[in-house]
Formats: structure tokens, C-alpha cells, sequence
């Protein structure tokens, strides 16, 4: 009998081990889903930090690339290089102007070269003072001289160009004898009779006709 209830013993206690394996090997299984879910968690997140960095070294190398790009542009626009001679970027194209002008009081654009004085003199006068530094008034012949006009001229400000008429005249003659063409421009005043000689100034809305003898700034132009 005592052989008997040892036997029943062990077997009570083999199938009450084996009721509760189950839960055990549900728990394992339950961990193991849980670190295989933080793993593809973590992986995407490398994914992601990496994807982030590289478009942020993508941006800053970008960065520095159009800094430079800057710098040398405004080497150019301020007019020193090795030489020591004055140098800017064309803007009425892509290529670059190499042309220098003659001194620092001179502002290139485009290719050419522009003087704008800071006082006020006559129309005669300031014409000869643009041929003591071996250049006329202003004659406007293209987008250059006009995209100039616009960029560099203070707003409220009148200068003298190299345009006028001979008294009573009625043809607008350029300083280098070329006609005015009135289909590109228009002169505000023109059309006022006066028997003395009418010259032009320019402001940034407009080309007006004036008594030569009033004083304004003037712009020389090479």
C-alpha cells in the first residue's frame, strides 16, 4: 500500500508540474514578442537619425557652398582683387565683366563704369567735370545703363545725363551725337517752349527736361 501512494504521490505531482508549464512558456513567448518589437523600434529610429543627419550635412555643405559663392561675389562688387583694380559681376548676364575702372569713386556694373557725384552743379558744369576725369554725362543706350539707374540711384534724388536740345530746338541730341529715340524713352516737359537751351535729368520714375542752369547731381558714365 505504502509503494502505492508513493507512485500516486509522484504522478500527482508530474501532471501538477505539467498543469503549469504552459503559463511559463506563454510568458517566454510574450518577452520575446516585446524585445523583437523594441528591436524593430530601435532599428527604425537608426534609420531615421541617420536619414535626418545626412540631409542636415547635405544642407550645410549647401550652406557653406553658397556662402562662398557669396564672398566672392562680393569681393567682386567692392572692387578689390590681387591686382588692386576694380572688378564686378555682370548683371545683365551670366558672364563676368573683367573691365576696371579708373578710381574707387567709380562704380562698375555690368562692364561699365559709373561716376555719381554727391553735389549739385550745373548741367554745363557738370559736363566738365565728367571731361576732366576723361568721360561725359551719362547716355543711357541699354538695359545696363537703366538696370544702374534703378539700383544705384537714391529715390528722391535729380541727376544731370548727357542729353539735351539747342535752344528752340526741338531734337534731343545725345553727348555722343546719337538721336534720342522717343519710343524707348519719354521726356517729361519736352514739349514746352523756351528759346534758351533745355537739358534732361533722371530720377528713378522719370527723365525730365530742365533749364541748364539749375543745379542738380550728375552721373559720368565710360
Amino acid at each position: 500500500m505504502s509503494g502505492d501512494i508513493v507512485y500516486a504521490d509522484i504522478k500527482t505531482v508530474q501532471i501538477s508540474s505539467s498543469k503549469h508549464s504552459p503559463p511559463l512558456q506563454k510568458t517566454d513567448s510574450h518577452h520575446y514578442g516585446i524585445f523583437q518589437k523594441a528591436g524593430c523600434a530601435m532599428i527604425i529610429l537608426l534609420v531615421v537619425i541617420i536619414i535626418v543627419l545626412s540631409i542636415f550635412v547635405i544642407q550645410l555643405n549647401s550652406a557653406r557652398h553658397s556662402k562662398a559663392n557669396n564672398e566672392s561675389i562680393k569681393k567682386h562688387c567692392t572692387g578689390k582683387n590681387k591686382s588692386g583694380t576694380n572688378s564686378s559681376i555682370d548683371s545683365s548676364n551670366s558672364s563676368t565683366a573683367n573691365q576696371s575702372c579708373p578710381s574707387e569713386d567709380w562704380q562698375l556694373h555690368g562692364g561699365k563704369c559709373y561716376w555719381v557725384s554727391e553735389t549739385k552743379n550745373s548741367w554745363g558744369k557738370s559736363q566738365a567735370d565728367c571731361a576732366a576725369k576723361n568721360s561725359e554725362l551719362i547716355v543711357i543706350r541699354d538695359f545696363i545703363d537703366m538696370s544702374f539707374l534703378w539700383l544705384h540711384l537714391k529715390a528722391s534724388n535729380l541727376y544731370w545725363i548727357g542729353l539735351s536740345n539747342s535752344a528752340g530746338g526741338k531734337l534731343w541730341v545725345w553727348m555722343d551725337n546719337s538721336s534720342f529715340d522717343s519710343d524707348l524713352f519719354s521726356i517729361k516737359g519736352s514739349s514746352t517752349g523756351t528759346r534758351s537751351m533745355k537739358c534732361a535729368y533722371v530720377s528713378r520714375a522719370e527723365i525730365v527736361a530742365e533749364n541748364c542752369e539749375k543745379n542738380h547731381q550728375w552721373i559720368c558714365g565710360l
